[in-house]
């Protein structure tokens, strides 16, 4: 079964075209739970999502139903013997459009700022002493 949970979480990622799961933040599991709703009319909580995109444990055992209807699969029986001998391959036309997100680390916000405020300080400590 991890083998299709593996498909299932690939062809959902294909759908939605973000970044690679691997970067998603709990956001990114939030605004997912929303899509299903608005897509299935079935809740998914977004920390069972996360958990689920993480380890492949489910939550509730319907789970499975709504992720395979989210991706216009009638239950997870039809997701499973429609997809039991083949995997997802991601190719040119499927490829993500645009690159992972990476965050600037706080510290070097923080020394950046103090970098600045040191640097106008001798700024203008130069524009008084050459008066």
């Amino acid at each position: 079964m991890s083998q299709h949970t593996k498909d299932l979480k690939e062809q959902i990622e294909r759908i939605l075209r973000w970044e690679p799961s691997s970067h998603w933040r709990p956001r990114d599991f939030a605004q997912l739970s929303e899509l299903i709703q608005i897509h299935t009319r079935q809740p998914v909580d977004a920390r069972a999502l996360q958990i689920f995109w993480e380890t492949s444990e489910l939550s509730s055992p319907d789970m499975l139903d709504t992720l395979a209807n989210f991706a216009d699969y009638a239950d997870w029986n039809d997701f499973y013997t429609r997809n039991q001998y083949g995997t997802v391959a991601i190719d040119d036309e499927t490829a993500l459009t645009h690159p992972p997100m990476w965050e600037i680390p706080i510290r070097w916000v923080i020394m950046i700022y103090w970098f600045s405020v040191v640097a106008s300080i001798v700024v203008a400590f130069l524009l008084v002493w050459k008066r």
